[in-house]
Protein backbone atom coordinates (compact mmCIF):
# COMPACT_ATOMS: atom_id res chain seq x y z
CA UNK A 1 0.00 0.00 0.00
CA UNK A 2 1.40 3.61 -0.95
CA UNK A 3 2.41 5.99 1.47
CA UNK A 4 -0.50 8.41 -0.05
CA UNK A 5 -3.15 5.75 0.43
CA UNK A 6 -2.46 4.69 3.85
CA UNK A 7 -2.64 8.40 4.72
CA UNK A 8 -6.47 8.85 2.76
CA UNK A 9 -7.37 5.84 5.20
CA UNK A 10 -5.30 7.47 8.32
CA UNK A 11 -7.90 10.92 7.12
CA UNK A 12 -10.73 8.47 7.40
CA UNK A 13 -10.10 6.54 10.30
CA UNK A 14 -9.63 10.23 12.52
CA UNK A 15 -13.00 11.43 11.01
CA UNK A 16 -14.95 8.28 11.98
CA UNK A 17 -13.07 8.10 14.98
CA UNK A 18 -13.72 11.70 16.26
CA UNK A 19 -17.74 11.66 14.64
CA UNK A 20 -18.13 8.86 17.17
CA UNK A 21 -17.33 10.95 19.98
CA UNK A 22 -18.70 13.91 18.87
CA UNK A 23 -21.88 12.33 18.53
CA UNK A 24 -22.35 11.64 22.18
CA UNK A 25 -21.08 15.59 23.74
CA UNK A 26 -24.32 17.43 23.08
CA UNK A 27 -25.81 14.71 25.48
CA UNK A 28 -23.25 13.58 27.97
CA UNK A 29 -23.33 16.52 30.25
CA UNK A 30 -27.07 16.02 30.12
CA UNK A 31 -27.04 12.17 30.60
CA UNK A 32 -24.83 12.55 33.86
CA UNK A 33 -27.56 15.63 34.91
CA UNK A 34 -30.51 12.57 34.57
CA UNK A 35 -28.15 10.69 36.63
CA UNK A 36 -28.57 13.03 39.54
CA UNK A 37 -25.15 14.41 39.81
CA UNK A 38 -24.35 17.75 40.52
CA UNK A 39 -21.60 19.86 37.67
CA UNK A 40 -19.04 19.01 40.92
CA UNK A 41 -20.03 15.08 40.69
CA UNK A 42 -19.97 14.90 36.97
CA UNK A 43 -17.34 17.06 36.83
CA UNK A 44 -15.64 14.30 38.68
CA UNK A 45 -16.52 11.44 36.94
CA UNK A 46 -15.22 13.43 33.46
CA UNK A 47 -11.86 13.57 35.19
CA UNK A 48 -11.47 9.81 35.75
CA UNK A 49 -10.81 9.83 31.71
CA UNK A 50 -8.32 12.50 31.79
CA UNK A 51 -6.43 10.67 34.18
CA UNK A 52 -6.15 6.97 32.65
CA UNK A 53 -5.63 8.86 29.80
CA UNK A 54 -2.14 10.24 31.26
CA UNK A 55 -1.16 6.94 32.58
CA UNK A 56 -1.05 5.24 29.48
CA UNK A 57 -0.97 6.96 25.99
CA UNK A 58 2.77 7.48 26.55
CA UNK A 59 2.83 3.57 26.99
CA UNK A 60 0.69 3.00 24.19
CA UNK A 61 2.76 4.97 21.92
CA UNK A 62 5.81 3.15 23.90
CA UNK A 63 4.77 -0.17 22.54
CA UNK A 64 3.37 1.21 18.89
CA UNK A 65 7.35 1.99 18.56
CA UNK A 66 8.01 -1.47 19.15
CA UNK A 67 5.35 -3.66 18.15
CA UNK A 68 4.35 -1.77 15.61
CA UNK A 69 1.32 0.86 14.80
CA UNK A 70 -1.18 -1.77 13.79
CA UNK A 71 -1.76 -4.02 16.58
CA UNK A 72 -1.71 -1.47 19.16
CA UNK A 73 -4.86 0.55 17.13
CA UNK A 74 -6.29 -2.23 16.28
CA UNK A 75 -6.45 -3.23 19.87
CA UNK A 76 -7.23 0.29 20.92
CA UNK A 77 -10.65 0.72 18.26
CA UNK A 78 -11.57 -3.13 19.19
CA UNK A 79 -11.19 -1.74 23.14
CA UNK A 80 -13.11 1.11 22.28
CA UNK A 81 -16.10 -0.71 20.61
CA UNK A 82 -16.86 -1.88 24.03
CA UNK A 83 -16.40 0.83 26.14
CA UNK A 84 -18.92 2.82 24.03
CA UNK A 85 -21.39 -0.02 24.15
CA UNK A 86 -21.05 0.04 28.39
CA UNK A 87 -22.06 4.00 28.15
CA UNK A 88 -24.77 3.53 26.08
CA UNK A 89 -25.89 1.23 28.89
CA UNK A 90 -25.15 3.34 32.10
CA UNK A 91 -27.98 4.06 33.73
CA UNK A 92 -25.94 3.99 36.97
CA UNK A 93 -22.85 6.10 38.05
CA UNK A 94 -21.28 2.26 38.71
CA UNK A 95 -21.63 1.59 34.73
CA UNK A 96 -20.49 5.28 33.48
CA UNK A 97 -17.50 4.70 35.86
CA UNK A 98 -16.74 1.35 34.08
CA UNK A 99 -17.15 2.99 30.96
CA UNK A 100 -14.74 5.44 31.30
CA UNK A 101 -12.56 3.09 32.62
CA UNK A 102 -12.21 1.57 29.49
CA UNK A 103 -11.90 4.34 27.10
CA UNK A 104 -9.79 6.66 29.44
CA UNK A 105 -7.15 3.20 28.92
CA UNK A 106 -7.25 2.48 25.48
CA UNK A 107 -9.14 5.37 23.45
CA UNK A 108 -5.65 6.34 21.68
CA UNK A 109 -6.36 5.81 18.20
CA UNK A 110 -6.25 9.19 16.95
CA UNK A 111 -2.87 10.31 18.55
CA UNK A 112 -1.91 6.66 16.51
CA UNK A 113 -3.15 7.55 13.22
CA UNK A 114 -0.89 11.06 13.66
CA UNK A 115 2.25 8.37 14.44
CA UNK A 116 0.93 6.28 11.40
CA UNK A 117 1.16 9.33 9.64
CA UNK A 118 4.34 10.78 10.70
CA UNK A 119 6.07 7.40 9.86
CA UNK A 120 4.94 7.36 6.21
CA UNK A 121 4.92 10.64 5.42
CA UNK A 122 8.36 12.85 4.30
CA UNK A 123 9.51 15.84 6.85
CA UNK A 124 8.32 18.34 4.24
CA UNK A 125 5.03 17.72 4.00
CA UNK A 126 3.96 16.49 7.72
CA UNK A 127 2.90 20.23 7.84
CA UNK A 128 0.21 19.87 4.98
CA UNK A 129 -0.70 15.85 5.73
CA UNK A 130 -1.37 16.74 9.68
CA UNK A 131 -3.40 20.06 8.65
CA UNK A 132 -5.27 17.61 6.55
CA UNK A 133 -5.95 15.15 8.79
CA UNK A 134 -6.57 18.27 11.50
CA UNK A 135 -9.57 18.76 8.64
CA UNK A 136 -10.83 15.48 8.70
CA UNK A 137 -11.00 15.66 12.39
CA UNK A 138 -12.65 18.78 11.97
CA UNK A 139 -15.20 17.88 9.51
CA UNK A 140 -16.45 15.22 12.24
CA UNK A 141 -17.11 17.54 14.74
CA UNK A 142 -19.05 19.48 12.21
CA UNK A 143 -21.09 16.48 11.65
CA UNK A 144 -20.98 14.58 15.22
CA UNK A 145 -22.18 16.98 17.45
CA UNK A 146 -25.62 18.46 15.13
CA UNK A 147 -26.63 14.52 14.30
CA UNK A 148 -26.00 14.19 18.03
CA UNK A 149 -28.14 16.65 19.14
CA UNK A 150 -30.65 15.99 17.01
CA UNK A 151 -30.88 12.18 18.20
CA UNK A 152 -32.46 13.98 21.42
CA UNK A 153 -35.85 13.85 20.03
CA UNK A 154 -35.91 9.72 19.95
CA UNK A 155 -36.92 7.84 23.14
CA UNK A 156 -33.67 6.57 24.81
CA UNK A 157 -31.64 8.96 22.78
CA UNK A 158 -28.15 8.58 24.65
CA UNK A 159 -28.13 4.65 24.65
CA UNK A 160 -29.20 5.09 21.02
CA UNK A 161 -26.01 7.39 20.01
CA UNK A 162 -23.54 5.53 22.15
CA UNK A 163 -24.38 2.06 20.33
CA UNK A 164 -23.91 4.53 16.60
CA UNK A 165 -20.77 5.30 17.97
CA UNK A 166 -19.78 1.71 19.11
CA UNK A 167 -20.47 0.44 15.69
CA UNK A 168 -18.21 2.78 14.18
CA UNK A 169 -15.30 1.81 16.19
CA UNK A 170 -16.59 -1.32 14.51
CA UNK A 171 -16.21 -0.10 11.17
CA UNK A 172 -12.83 1.59 12.15
CA UNK A 173 -11.31 -1.77 13.38
CA UNK A 174 -12.41 -3.15 10.20
CA UNK A 175 -11.12 -0.61 7.78
CA UNK A 176 -7.33 -0.84 9.85
CA UNK A 177 -7.48 -4.61 9.68
CA UNK A 178 -8.22 -4.74 6.10
CA UNK A 179 -6.33 -2.01 4.49
CA UNK A 180 -3.38 -0.76 7.23
CA UNK A 181 -0.30 -3.18 6.21
CA UNK A 182 2.03 -4.46 9.12
CA UNK A 183 5.25 -2.82 7.49
CA UNK A 184 4.69 0.54 6.21
CA UNK A 185 6.49 2.66 3.84
CA UNK A 186 8.83 4.66 6.41
CA UNK A 187 9.84 7.64 5.50
CA UNK A 188 10.99 8.71 9.35
CA UNK A 189 13.27 5.68 9.78
CA UNK A 190 11.12 4.44 12.11
CA UNK A 191 11.19 0.78 12.90
CA UNK A 192 7.64 -0.65 12.75
CA UNK A 193 8.49 -4.23 14.36
CA UNK A 194 9.95 -4.57 17.50
CA UNK A 195 14.00 -5.35 16.90
CA UNK A 196 15.90 -8.49 18.04
CA UNK A 197 17.47 -8.73 21.03
CA UNK A 198 21.00 -8.26 19.43
CA UNK A 199 19.79 -5.21 17.79
CA UNK A 200 19.01 -3.22 20.35
CA UNK A 201 20.92 -0.68 21.87
CA UNK A 202 21.01 2.20 24.49
CA UNK A 203 20.59 5.14 21.99
CA UNK A 204 17.84 3.22 20.20
CA UNK A 205 15.60 2.28 22.81
CA UNK A 206 13.51 4.33 25.77
CA UNK A 207 14.00 1.80 27.81
CA UNK A 208 17.50 -0.86 28.55
CA UNK A 209 16.65 -4.17 27.76
CA UNK A 210 16.61 -4.92 31.26
CA UNK A 211 13.56 -3.25 31.94
CA UNK A 212 11.07 -4.24 28.99
CA UNK A 213 8.09 -5.61 30.17
CA UNK A 214 7.21 -9.14 30.77
CA UNK A 215 4.54 -8.19 32.58
CA UNK A 216 0.95 -6.32 32.71
CA UNK A 217 1.74 -5.35 36.51
CA UNK A 218 5.20 -3.35 35.23
CA UNK A 219 3.07 -0.91 32.85
CA UNK A 220 3.78 1.83 35.26
CA UNK A 221 6.77 1.29 35.88
CA UNK A 222 7.52 2.21 31.76
CA UNK A 223 5.37 5.12 32.24
CA UNK A 224 8.29 6.17 34.91
CA UNK A 225 10.89 5.28 32.80
CA UNK A 226 9.87 7.10 29.62
CA UNK A 227 8.96 9.80 31.58
CA UNK A 228 13.24 9.74 32.82
CA UNK A 229 14.06 8.70 29.21
CA UNK A 230 12.37 12.04 28.04
CA UNK A 231 14.76 14.61 26.91
CA UNK A 232 13.27 17.57 29.34
CA UNK A 233 15.82 20.34 27.48
CA UNK A 234 14.40 19.71 24.14
CA UNK A 235 11.18 18.85 24.95
CA UNK A 236 10.36 20.57 28.23
CA UNK A 237 9.51 24.22 26.93
CA UNK A 238 6.95 23.29 23.93
CA UNK A 239 5.16 20.05 26.52
CA UNK A 240 4.74 23.47 29.05
CA UNK A 241 2.76 25.52 26.59
CA UNK A 242 1.06 22.51 25.26
CA UNK A 243 -0.10 21.85 29.02
CA UNK A 244 -1.62 25.44 29.77
CA UNK A 245 -3.18 26.41 26.15
CA UNK A 246 -4.54 23.00 26.42
CA UNK A 247 -5.78 23.35 29.93
CA UNK A 248 -7.60 26.93 28.47
CA UNK A 249 -9.24 25.10 25.72
CA UNK A 250 -10.87 22.09 28.13
CA UNK A 251 -11.77 24.32 31.19
CA UNK A 252 -13.61 26.56 28.62
CA UNK A 253 -14.80 23.38 26.84
CA UNK A 254 -15.94 21.29 29.41
CA UNK A 255 -18.43 23.63 31.40
CA UNK A 256 -19.46 25.08 27.42
CA UNK A 257 -22.76 23.20 27.53
CA UNK A 258 -23.91 24.22 31.22
CA UNK A 259 -22.70 27.51 30.71
CA UNK A 260 -24.70 28.27 27.44
CA UNK A 261 -27.58 26.74 28.55
CA UNK A 262 -27.55 28.34 32.07
CA UNK A 263 -26.50 32.12 30.64
CA UNK A 264 -28.53 31.95 27.08
CA UNK A 265 -31.64 29.01 27.84
CA UNK A 266 -30.12 26.65 25.15
CA UNK A 267 -31.26 23.39 24.06
CA UNK A 268 -28.81 20.09 23.27
CA UNK A 269 -30.17 20.10 19.57
CA UNK A 270 -28.41 24.52 19.38
CA UNK A 271 -25.62 23.14 21.56
CA UNK A 272 -25.54 20.72 18.87
CA UNK A 273 -25.42 23.38 16.09
CA UNK A 274 -23.04 25.68 17.66
CA UNK A 275 -20.76 22.76 18.24
CA UNK A 276 -20.81 21.79 14.79
CA UNK A 277 -20.39 25.40 13.46
CA UNK A 278 -17.47 25.68 15.20
CA UNK A 279 -15.99 22.26 13.50
CA UNK A 280 -17.08 23.82 10.13
CA UNK A 281 -14.48 26.87 10.67
CA UNK A 282 -11.84 24.76 12.24
CA UNK A 283 -12.32 22.15 8.85
CA UNK A 284 -11.63 25.76 6.88
CA UNK A 285 -8.73 26.32 9.17
CA UNK A 286 -7.25 23.18 8.58
CA UNK A 287 -7.54 23.29 4.89
CA UNK A 288 -5.01 27.09 5.27
CA UNK A 289 -2.62 25.39 7.69
CA UNK A 290 -0.16 24.08 5.46
CA UNK A 291 0.30 27.81 3.53
CA UNK A 292 0.06 29.53 7.13
CA UNK A 293 2.94 27.20 8.24
CA UNK A 294 4.55 27.82 4.70
CA UNK A 295 3.98 31.52 4.74
CA UNK A 296 5.60 31.45 8.69
CA UNK A 297 7.80 29.00 8.22
CA UNK A 298 8.77 29.04 11.65
CA UNK A 299 5.85 26.82 14.18
CA UNK A 300 6.89 28.52 17.43
CA UNK A 301 5.94 31.86 16.29
CA UNK A 302 2.89 30.26 14.38
CA UNK A 303 2.26 28.89 18.38
CA UNK A 304 2.71 32.05 19.80
CA UNK A 305 0.55 34.21 17.41
CA UNK A 306 -2.12 31.98 17.89
CA UNK A 307 -2.22 31.70 21.66
CA UNK A 308 -2.29 35.29 21.84
CA UNK A 309 -5.11 34.97 19.56
CA UNK A 310 -7.08 32.37 21.63
CA UNK A 311 -6.28 33.89 24.97
CA UNK A 312 -7.86 37.07 23.87
CA UNK A 313 -11.04 35.44 22.35
CA UNK A 314 -11.49 33.53 25.61
CA UNK A 315 -11.76 36.57 27.59
CA UNK A 316 -14.15 37.68 25.43
CA UNK A 317 -16.60 35.06 25.55
CA UNK A 318 -16.58 34.98 29.27
CA UNK A 319 -18.66 38.30 29.10
CA UNK A 320 -20.32 38.02 25.94
CA UNK A 321 -23.69 39.58 26.31
CA UNK A 322 -25.76 36.91 24.22
CA UNK A 323 -25.57 33.56 22.11
CA UNK A 324 -25.08 35.85 18.61
CA UNK A 325 -21.73 37.32 20.66
CA UNK A 326 -20.91 33.65 21.57
CA UNK A 327 -20.90 31.78 17.80
CA UNK A 328 -19.02 35.18 16.15
CA UNK A 329 -16.19 34.68 18.94
CA UNK A 330 -16.22 31.20 18.48
CA UNK A 331 -14.89 31.50 14.86
CA UNK A 332 -11.61 33.12 15.39
CA UNK A 333 -11.30 31.19 18.50
CA UNK A 334 -11.54 27.34 16.21
CA UNK A 335 -9.15 29.32 14.06
CA UNK A 336 -6.66 29.91 16.53
CA UNK A 337 -7.50 26.19 18.19
CA UNK A 338 -7.28 24.50 14.87
CA UNK A 339 -3.30 25.98 14.17
CA UNK A 340 -2.08 25.72 17.69
CA UNK A 341 -2.78 21.80 17.41
CA UNK A 342 -0.95 21.15 14.13
CA UNK A 343 2.28 23.70 15.22
CA UNK A 344 2.31 22.10 18.62
CA UNK A 345 2.22 18.31 16.44
CA UNK A 346 4.92 20.17 13.97
CA UNK A 347 7.05 21.26 16.90
CA UNK A 348 7.39 17.64 19.11
CA UNK A 349 7.75 15.94 15.88
CA UNK A 350 10.06 17.97 14.36
CA UNK A 351 12.51 17.60 17.73
CA UNK A 352 12.10 13.60 17.25
CA UNK A 353 14.48 11.26 16.89
CA UNK A 354 12.50 8.94 13.93
CA UNK A 355 12.60 5.59 16.04
CA UNK A 356 10.49 7.85 18.95
CA UNK A 357 7.76 9.90 17.63
CA UNK A 358 5.29 7.48 18.84
CA UNK A 359 7.01 7.79 22.54
CA UNK A 360 6.91 11.44 22.25
CA UNK A 361 3.61 12.45 20.41
CA UNK A 362 2.57 9.74 22.99
CA UNK A 363 3.62 11.78 25.79
CA UNK A 364 2.62 14.77 24.31
CA UNK A 365 -1.22 13.37 24.52
CA UNK A 366 -0.38 12.44 28.46
CA UNK A 367 0.19 16.49 28.90
CA UNK A 368 -3.30 16.93 26.97
CA UNK A 369 -4.25 14.45 28.94
CA UNK A 370 -2.98 15.90 32.18
CA UNK A 371 -5.22 19.07 31.60
CA UNK A 372 -8.20 17.30 30.46
CA UNK A 373 -7.79 15.22 34.40
CA UNK A 374 -8.26 18.43 35.72
CA UNK A 375 -10.56 20.78 33.98
CA UNK A 376 -13.64 19.10 34.71
CA UNK A 377 -13.24 19.24 38.36
CA UNK A 378 -11.86 22.74 38.22
CA UNK A 379 -14.09 24.12 36.35
CA UNK A 380 -17.10 22.58 37.55
CA UNK A 381 -15.48 24.31 41.00
CA UNK A 382 -15.49 28.05 39.07
CA UNK A 383 -18.79 27.20 38.48
CA UNK A 384 -19.71 26.48 41.81
CA UNK A 385 -18.31 30.33 42.67
CA UNK A 386 -19.48 31.94 39.55
CA UNK A 387 -21.30 31.54 36.03
CA UNK A 388 -17.90 33.49 34.41
CA UNK A 389 -15.43 31.38 36.37
CA UNK A 390 -14.42 28.73 33.91
CA UNK A 391 -14.41 31.32 31.44
CA UNK A 392 -12.04 33.16 33.52
CA UNK A 393 -9.86 30.58 34.37
CA UNK A 394 -9.36 29.42 30.71
CA UNK A 395 -8.33 33.12 29.94
CA UNK A 396 -5.66 33.07 32.71
CA UNK A 397 -4.38 29.75 31.54
CA UNK A 398 -4.44 30.99 27.66
CA UNK A 399 -2.42 34.09 28.45
CA UNK A 400 0.28 32.15 30.47
CA UNK A 401 0.98 29.69 27.48
CA UNK A 402 1.04 32.89 25.07
CA UNK A 403 3.70 34.53 27.50
CA UNK A 404 5.56 31.11 27.49
CA UNK A 405 5.53 30.63 23.74
CA UNK A 406 5.93 33.91 23.13
CA UNK A 407 9.55 33.93 24.89
CA UNK A 408 10.74 30.73 23.70
CA UNK A 409 10.10 31.69 19.83
CA UNK A 410 12.19 35.09 20.21
CA UNK A 411 14.44 32.97 22.91
CA UNK A 412 15.18 31.24 19.03
CA UNK A 413 15.02 34.24 17.03
CA UNK A 414 17.54 35.55 19.34
CA UNK A 415 20.24 32.52 19.08
CA UNK A 416 19.85 32.69 15.75
CA UNK A 417 20.59 36.71 15.24
CA UNK A 418 23.58 35.73 17.42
Amino acid sequence: MRAKDIQRLMYLVGFLDLGAVMLILPLFVVHLRQLGMSPLVGGAVRSIYGVLQLLTSPLLGWYSDRWGRRPVLLLCLAVSVLGYFTLGASYSIFVMMVSRIITGIFKHSTTLCKSVLADVTEVKERPRVLGLFGTSLAVAVILGPALGGNLTEFEDGFSLVCKISSAIFALNFALCFVFLPSELPLHSGASQNPPDNDDITKEDTVTSQQEKPREAQESLRNVVQIMREMDWKLFGDIFLVDFFLTFGTFCYRSSFVLLIDQMFGANPRTIGYIISFQGIIGAVAGLLTGRISKYYNDPQFELYHCSVVQALVFFALTFAPNIASVILLLIPLSISGTIIHTSTSNILIQRSHPSKVGSVTGFGQSIQAMAGMTTPLLSSLAQEVSVYGPGMMASLSAVTGAVLAGFIAHKKKFKKDL
